[in-house]
């Protein structure tokens, strides 16, 4: 191995780190060599002197950083297992900025595993917590309350020891915007828990292939995924986090967003209610019963075999693909327009109404346009709609 290759390599293995620390690491590398080469010695004789690059970043990782607070113990093992055999009436998990993962257990224990991949930084500041009260499990990763950034004109403060001296560097040792993609917790539950209730604020959360009575999670900024599940009760929350439910059965579902869209697929929602801001919403692919779905400045898309559809939005539009014969469908948008499709319908009576927009129904080979609103039945009537907007357009098609 020659010299640039060498430096290239160490360049690529110092990724994870600040750009500032990265640079003086890679200045020291170099003046090394220039000594070395000054006292007459080969490329391949330094880079034999240096050593093996990899054990080298592992020492270095061990040296990093130094801290002066008090009661501050350093973190040897990032990763922690346990396993508990009582029979648990709850588990409630709060991730903070990490993955949470949940899925079934394939025995009748509780397995719980921490595990923190990050920087050394990441480490230092993040602990793993849990105890036992009145038949709930409670696991947090919290960040130390006795450890904090030490830091320059916003950059934290990093010492390593490298060929004998101490380097000291204001910038990041890594990332820490990455850091839910380091810390990850993983859960497994035993067959028959009945309830689960996970937060995170910037972490993701996954829950799959699990059988609960009643479901909890909220996020900030994380995404919250479930798939693979019967739940009873399922309530999720999130701020600026999406939503997605893949496979599922839901007797009742009620999904909330702020800025986050919500996906469903392939699932079946008996009841519940599905809301956001100026997210989208979307379901395809499943059935559902009596579900309400709303929405300010965002989009409403479904294609699903529907007992009911209530659909609202403001700015947004709304657009439906239903097959069979639901009982109502009622749509109601400010400026935005509405689509309604009925495929194998025996019967429907729509009602529409637009102030500037147009409306068009059409049964099979029928078509019937008025400008602002009307009444108009087909078949044996049986799916009621009502469908009102202001200044959007307005199409009904059966087909």
């Amino acid at each position: 191995m020659k010299k640039m290759e060498y430096l290239e390599k160490l360049r690529e293995k110092l990724e994870t780190f600040g750009k500032e620390l990265q640079e003086e690491i890679l200045e020291d590398y170099r003046e090394h060599f220039a000594e070395g080469e000054k006292q007459g010695k080969s490329e391949e004789e330094i880079i034999d002197e240096l050593g093996n690059i990899e054990e080298m970043i592992q020492e270095m990782i061990q040296d990093l950083p130094e801290s002066d607070a008090e009661g501050v113990s350093w973190e040897e093992q990032p990763e922690k297992s346990f396993t508990y055999s009582e029979a648990f009436r709850e588990v409630v998990l709060k991730g903070g900025v990490a993955k949470v993962m949940v899925s079934q257990s394939e025995d009748d224990q509780l397995h719980v595993n921490y595990e923190n991949n990050g920087s050394v930084s990441s480490q230092l500041k993040y602990e793993f917590c849990q105890r036992q009260e009145n038949g709930i499990y409670y696991a947090e990763v919290k960040r130390r309350e006795n450890v904090e950034d030490s830091k320059e004109d916003g950059d934290e403060l990093i010492k390593l020891k490298l060929f004998g001296r101490t380097i000291i560097s204001y910038g990041n040792a890594s990332n820490f915007g990455k850091e839910n993609h380091s810390i990850v917790l993983t859960v497994k539950l035993p067959k028959g828990m009945p309830k689960l209730n996970t937060t995170v604020s910037s972490g993701d959360i996954h829950v799959s292939k699990l059988h609960l009575e009643e479901y909890s999670a909220t996020s900030a900024s994380g995404d919250i995924n479930v798939s693979e599940a019967e739940i009873g009760h399922m309530e999720i929350h999130t701020a600026s986090g999406d939503v997605n439910v893949n496979d599922g059965t839901l007797h009742k579902g009620k999904f909330t967003t702020a800025s986050g869209n919500i996906n469903v697929a392939n699932s079946q929602i008996s009841a519940g209610s599905l809301t956001t801001a100026s997210g989208n919403i979307s379901v395809k692919e499943g059935s559902t019963g009596v579900v309400k779905y709303a929405t300010a400045s965002g989009n409403i898309m479904l294609n699903t075999s529907g007992e009911s559809y209530e659909c609202g939005t403001a700015s947004g539009n709304i657009k439906i693909k239903s097959v069979g014969t639901p009982q109502k469908a009622s749509m109601n948008t400010a400026s935005g327009n509405v689509q309604f499709n009925l495929e194998n319908a025996t019967g429907v009576e729509a009602t529409v109404k637009t102030m500037s927009g147009n409306a068009k129904v059409a049964w099979k080979d029928e078509t019937r346009i008025t400008a602002k609103k009307g009444t108009f039945r087909y078949g044996d009537g049986a799916c009621k709609v009502m469908i009102k907007s202001v200044s959007g357009n307005i199409n009904v098609q059966c087909v």
